[in-house]
């Protein structure tokens, strides 16, 4: 069975190093960029069931890759992990654009961010 493949923006480069280690260690295959135009190259590239991205990025802003990748690869969940905290607005706002689900940076445990994944993949259809 092909490892799922995931693929993290976030321009917090120790950020993505953490994500990529661990899903590595569980089985995941990782890919991580730290500019929105890199990551959005790395989504065309590996095809990923689930990404990971950051709303403020250098290149593409988080908003603009969420809109991409849910037009040009509607099966991909994508899942958004900022430090932007407004109330809930952002969250709304993203949700509505078709995010999967949104996550407030610091990450409390990466726990709940692989039980969020597990429940992304377990929607995706398989190839």
């Amino acid at each position: 069975m092909a490892k799922p493949v995931l693929v993290a923006i976030d321009d917090e480069a120790e950020f993505t190093k953490t994500i990529q280690q661990f899903f590595n260690n569980r089985g995941y295959e990782v890919h991580v960029a730290v500019t929105g135009t890199d990551g959005l190259e790395l989504v065309e590239l590996h095809r990923p069931r689930v990404v990971l991205v950051d709303l403020k990025l250098p290149g593409i802003h988080g908003d603009e890759l969420l809109q991409q990748v849910r037009q040009r690869h509607p099966d991909t969940r994508v899942i958004v992990i900022t430090a932007y905290n407004d109330g809930g607005k952002t969250r709304d706002r993203l949700l509505a654009l078709g995010a999967f689900a949104h996550f407030d940076k610091p990450l409390s445990s990466l726990r709940d961010l692989t039980s969020m994944i597990q429940r992304a993949l377990s929607t995706v259809p398989s190839d």
